[in-house]
């Protein structure tokens, strides 16, 4: 019996809603655990002249201790209190010859760079093209145990990750090991990065560089980091109106605020910071990482 992390996640919910006596719509996920487990029953609620009608899953009485057992069984793990158990395509055809079925195969992967184009990892280097730009390496990081960096950078977008090469003379990425953030896509998942994170960031300081506007502040305050990158200032802020609006827009300031709010509430960050958010509330806008990088802007570190 093969479970994937989506079924493994959908039982936690099922077993959890069945103990509160709450039923769940019989989509195809729940379809999926009713063929593999065959457990628990299709209950239809007939349509009124009110409300339409409803084709719901719920599990008969001792099914949700049945399910916790079985998933136990097959994956030696208690589905109510532990994560998904890692794995890969490889590592899954030890026990599945469909080595997609149920992996998934970016489970640790993170993607790391260093703008002077040297990875050091593990008491070893690793230098990366000197002619070709590259967003640099995707690398397991349950398998790394020593960074030789002075330093980790959170990047928040992908594209930033190929011209860290314009910052290779920038003392606060020069000796800076790289990280892109994260999104859904495989090979960058952004829960991954925050295990990395929180099992490296006693050790290191912490630095976030990515957009300037209030989702930007908003992800570098829930990294909890020591820093972050933004442009000079006092550089920045001399700039003729029209050229803060060419990098700029206003869907990058309105929807990212609290509902009713015109401006982003400065106090709740760090006071090094306070004056990029007054400019970015006197102008309504916020400036896009790409935008920033291809301005070529100067950046310095705001802790």
């Amino acid at each position: 019996m093969l479970i994937s992390r989506t079924l493994y996640n959908r039982s936690k919910k099922l077993i959890e809603s069945n103990k509160k006596g709450i039923d769940l719509e019989y989509d195809d996920i729940n379809k999926e655990i009713h063929k593999l487990f065959r457990l628990g029953k299709i209950d239809i609620v007939r349509r009124t002249n009110r409300t339409r009608q409803k084709i719901n899953y719920k599990l008969y009485e001792g099914d949700a201790d049945k399910l916790q057992t079985l998933i136990q069984s097959t994956l030696n793990v208690n589905v109510l209190n532990d994560p998904y158990p890692r794995g890969d395509r490889v590592e899954n055809t030890a026990i599945n010859n469909n080595e997609k079925a149920g992996a998934n195969a970016s489970q640790d992967i993170l993607l790391l760079n260093n703008a002077a184009g040297k990875l050091k990892l593990n008491h070893e280097v690793s230098t990366l093209f000197n002619s070709i730009h590259t967003a640099g390496l995707e690398l397991r990081h349950s398998m790394i145990t020593s960074i030789e960096h002075d330093a980790i950078i959170i990047c928040e977008n992908f594209t930033p990750m190929y011209y860290l090469h314009q910052l290779k003379h920038s003392p606060i990425f020069e000796h800076a090991l790289v990280i892109y953030r994260g999104d859904s896509q495989n090979g960058k998942r952004a829960d991954e990065v925050k295990h990395f994170i929180d099992k490296h960031k006693s050790n290191l300081p912490l630095y976030y560089f990515g957009d300037f506007d209030p989702e930007g502040f908003s992800i570098a305050k829930s990294f909890q980091v020591d820093g972050i990158i933004l442009p000079d200032i006092a550089l920045f802020s001399a700039l003729a109106k029209t050229d803060l609006q060419k990098c700029a827009g206003k869907d990058k300031f309105f929807p990212q605020l609290a509902h009713g709010q015109s401006y982003l509430n400065r106090s709740a960050y760090s006071q090094a910071w306070h004056t990029h958010i007054n400019l970015m509330n006197q102008h309504q806008l916020g400036w896009q990482q790409e935008h920033l990088l291809s301005a070529e802007v100067d950046w310095l570190l705001y802790k």
